[in-house]
């Protein structure tokens, strides 16, 4: 049973149990440096929270900027492969942005419990306009799960300039509203801690919440940390501890569709299957409101399973969408005189 099946669908979530009787320092399971993906890793402080940003391509001045949310229990790092691949189509222009959002990563700072939507949306206006002032390049806002909710009321609140597009990952509001009841169980089926930072990576691939291995292998390490234990053995915990953020949890989907259908932007979805959409958007995807694109490949963390094929949806959404250059066609067609 993948992440998408046990989270957004109610019903059993038995999880595979943790098997540390196979050799987990193995190669094959070796963490991966975020540096073989991006560019750059810097502080960006909002208030008084210091967030993690990974980047690629700021040095650029002209060009899109993609700019990714993660979702609740993850980090920047499940776009590494994704932003790869987008950065490397056009490095010259085209630069990507990947923070820790609060509570999440190596952010750090007060009231990291604080994940209400409105806070989350004001952190990432925050992080692009610090990173980008006066800004006159196109945005395009790309949120997974969770994150989708975020850049959805950002995108739609005008919270940031210069928005071209808005492409949400595996998340609808009708099935994560539906699914909020089985959420606390999912998170008590998960081991609590790992021996090593491969056992935790070979058990997400394992339980299929991840079915690329090299992206478990990048971002997995950045969801756990080192805690001692009584006898001063060393083992891994989760770094994000999801239960606190209950209170949280309704006010991310309430409205989504509607958020994202009303936002004033060229609009994508993503999605592993269309049993998923609920009836708002139905029929704002048959009136043509949005571009739908399905990959019943992956789970749900579709970026991580097909960051290839999410990375080439994402692009051809941006090419589409640019605005027309009018300049550039009188140029080629002039107009008689």
């Amino acid at each position: 049973m993948d992440l998408r099946q046990s989270i957004f669908k109610p019903g059993n979530v038995q999880l595979p149990p943790l098997d540390d009787s196979t050799d987990s320092n193995s190669a094959h399971l070796k963490p991966l440096p975020w540096s073989n993906y991006f560019e750059d890793k810097q502080n960006v402080s909002v208030g008084d929270t210091h967030f993690n940003v990974y980047s690629s391509g700021m040095a650029n001045t002209s060009g899109p900027v993609f700019v990714f949310h993660h979702g609740a229990g993850h980090s920047g790092l499940t776009f590494g492969l994704v932003s790869q691949y987008i950065y490397n189509s056009d490095p010259s222009h085209i630069t990507v942005v990947a923070p820790d959002f609060r509570g999440h990563g190596d952010t750090i700072g007060e009231n990291q419990d604080n994940l209400s939507l409105d806070r989350l949306v004001d952190d990432l206006a925050g992080i692009v306009d610090a990173m980008f002032p006066d800004n006159k390049r196109h945005i395009v806002l790309v949120g997974h799960s969770m994150g989708g909710a975020v850049v959805a009321h950002a995108a739609a609140s005008k919270k940031i300039r210069r928005v071209l597009g808005l492409a949400l990952i595996d998340i609808v509001e009708g099935s994560a509203m539906d699914s909020l009841s089985a959420i606390p169980a999912f998170i008590n089926a998960r081991p609590q801690t790992f021996r090593s930072v491969e056992s935790a990576i070979r058990w997400h691939i394992d339980a299929e919440h991840i079915q690329n291995r090299e992206s478990a292998r990048l971002s997995v390490p950045s969801l756990i940390k080192p805690i001692s234990k009584e006898d001063d053995s060393k083992v891994w915990a989760w770094r994000t501890q999801l239960m606190p953020s209950q209170r949280f949890w309704r006010g991310w989907y309430s409205e989504l569709s509607r958020t994202f259908v009303s936002a004033p932007t060229a609009k994508l979805l993503v999605l592993a299957g269309t049993d998923r959409l609920d009836k708002e958007l139905l029929i704002a995807q048959m009136q043509g409101k949005f571009q739908l694109e399905l990959l019943p490949a992956a789970g749900h963390t579709i970026q991580e399973d097909l960051p290839q094929r999410v990375g080439d949806v994402v692009l051809s959404f941006w090419k589409r969408n640019q605005p027309l250059d009018i300049s550039a066609i009188r140029r080629v067609n002039p107009v008689p005189s």
